[in-house]
């Protein structure tokens, strides 16, 4: 049976100290939802409560490492793009827009969450920047989970290592730039991966400007200095995608 606003799907999202969501992974599925227009209704949860709600719903953990369970967390659509890929088969085009043109999706993969010539993902850059912030916006007692679980994770880079990675960060947009720029060789211009065409791998790219944005605020320098790279092509990355998010099939 389809989603209605009065049956939504329920979308379970990490939620901050102000009460808002923050994460990127959750991100990429609640934009899923959104570009296909499909209802649904946001229960949010906080760190230490992730095992316990997803035990409740009988739900398998996401990996035998910790974290034992993670958000996005059904059992057999755990991660965020093969919930996507769940989403495009239940409730398929023509009636709702695909989010992955046929025969894209492994090429998708292949982008996520963002990989430059080099085959280096962006991830891996950015998250030793910006997990250690992680605890200024959550509530005490997901601070106290995330470094009792994570503390490693916490430690902040010194000033050479965290250059290095913010160099690497830029080289590897710039040559995802070039390699995108072919698009509009092709005529298919547009701010999007595939040029006027949504695709998932902009789901993942713009979790990570959305990770950015709410960890350091809306005033952060380095997501000031991204949108600057390039020609200013990342900005409107971010622009085209919050249309997405602001055009919200979300049941209030």
């Amino acid at each position: 049976m389809a989603a209605t606003k009065e049956n939504p799907i329920i979308f379970y999202d990490l939620v901050g100290a102000n009460g808002k969501s923050w994460s990127p992974n959750p991100y990429k599925t609640r934009l899923s939802l959104n570009y296909k227009g499909i209802p649904y209704r946001t229960e949010y949860i906080a760190f230490p409560d992730i095992e316990p709600k997803m035990k409740e719903l009988g739900l398998a953990p996401f990996s035998s490492t910790f974290p034992h369970y993670t958000l996005p967390g059904k059992s057999s659509v755990a991660l965020c793009l093969m919930i996507a890929i769940y989403l495009d088969k239940t409730y398929p085009a023509p009636q709702y827009p695909a989010i992955f043109a046929p025969g894209t999706a492994g090429f998708q993969h292949m982008l996520i969450p963002a990989r430059s010539t080099a085959g280096a993902s962006l991830h891996p850059l950015i998250h030793p920047l910006i997990h250690p912030q992680i605890p200024r916006i959550l509530d005490p007692r997901s601070v106290e989970y995330v470094r009792r679980t994570r503390g490693a994770r916490l430690n902040p880079l010194s000033e050479d290592e965290a250059a290095a990675k913010w160099k690497a960060a830029r080289d590897n947009l710039t040559g995802l730039a070039q390699s995108l720029a072919f698009n509009d060789e092709t005529g298919a211009v547009g701010p999007f991966m595939m040029g006027d065409r949504v695709s998932f791998a902009d789901f993942a790219l713009a979790g990570v400007f959305y990770w950015i944005r709410n960890v350091e605020g809306p005033d952060s320098i380095r997501l000031k200095e991204m949108f600057e790279w390039d020609g200013g092509r990342w900005e409107k990355h971010w622009k085209a995608v919050q249309e997405i998010e602001n055009k919200s099939s979300e049941v209030v």
